[in-house]
């Protein structure tokens, strides 16, 4: 098989730069490639949990001036994720912020002010792994993301052009690459339960 030489060269470059400049990345999303499917291990879901309470003007309450009392919460808090939710009920208001290693709950009373915080804050592997999610990182990361899965497209195929132009492995090569594919395949037809696999009854638990 004969590759054109231009298309080696610009084959050659995009490969070493792209895999340079995305290098970190790849690194970070086959980490966490592991560390999602093992999160157990890792005691990436057990959070840290505290309890605080406080107080948020009665001004802000009574105005029912919602930009203010999370501005307020934030601050008086340090607050950093992105706020999940506003919600005005009858006694109270209840707001919720997420980032990717914390959880904030807060319940603001009507009309004294009492605020009650329920924070929780998750460890190294729970961070990394919702950012390999992209859960509560915000749209910023989520370029992040997309950027990274193209890198990782183009050093794959630039890298497939330059083994090609290699005629003493590409035999060899080409027969890893079947196997791996067919491989991968036959364990997902094998392995993977599809929509009709049968679903295994609920435990009886019997009555005290």
């Amino acid at each position: 098989m004969h590759i054109n030489r231009q298309l080696l060269h610009h084959s050659r470059t995009l490969h070493i730069y792209l895999t340079m400049l995305g290098l970190f990345v790849m690194l970070l999303f086959g980490f966490t490639g592991f560390t999602v499917n093992h999160e157990d291990w890792f005691r990436a879901t057990t959070p840290s949990v505290a309890e605080f309470t406080g107080q948020t003007p009665v001004s802000l309450v009574a105005r029912k001036d919602a930009l203010h009392i999370v501005e307020h919460l934030r601050n008086t808090w340090h607050i950093t994720g992105a706020m999940t939710g506003f919600e005005e009920l009858d006694d109270k208001f209840s707001v919720g912020f997420k980032d990717p290693s914390h959880l904030w709950e807060v319940e603001v009373d009507k009309p004294g002010g009492v605020t009650r915080v329920h924070a929780e804050a998750f460890n190294f592997f729970a961070l990394v792994n919702n950012l390999h999610r992209g859960r509560y990182a915000g749209p910023g990361w989520r370029w992040v993301i997309d950027l990274s899965a193209l890198f990782i497209a183009l050093a794959c195929a630039t890298g497939l052009v330059l083994f090609l132009a290699l005629p003493r492995r590409r035999k060899f090569g080409l027969i890893a690459f079947a196997v791996g594919t067919l491989g991968t395949v036959a364990i997902y037809l094998a392995l993977v339960p599809g929509p009709d696999a049968p679903v295994a009854p609920p435990t009886a638990v019997a009555s005290p």
